[in-house]
């Protein structure tokens, strides 16, 4: 991630290279023009964001905290070469 740490961050991948993301109407996710279901979300995104299309080798990552997470609409696209896992249980 971009906080300099180093540490690993776990964000949900929403765009794949190709795809274009934006963030519109009250939060709403949309890739390639289709509004996203998200029930995951703690709540809808109190920011706007793009049209951008996402670059060849790279994804687009939010976190599920979407106004209090350090994200793709932060610090941009993710290289993925960059993903080095994937989290596979939720813990509350």
């Amino acid at each position: 991630g971009e906080d300099g740490s180093g540490e690993a961050l776990i964000k949900r991948v929403v765009a794949l290279e190709g795809d274009t993301v934006e963030v519109k109407n009250r939060g709403q996710l949309y890739i390639n023009g289709e509004v996203q279901d998200e029930p995951f979300t703690n709540e809808n995104a109190r920011y706007r964001f793009g049209p951008v299309i996402v670059p060849k080798g790279c994804v687009f990552v939010l976190g599920d905290n979407r106004n209090e997470s350090l994200d793709g609409h932060v610090w941009g696209f993710l290289p993925k070469e960059n993903i080095i896992g994937r989290a596979t249980l939720k813990f509350w």
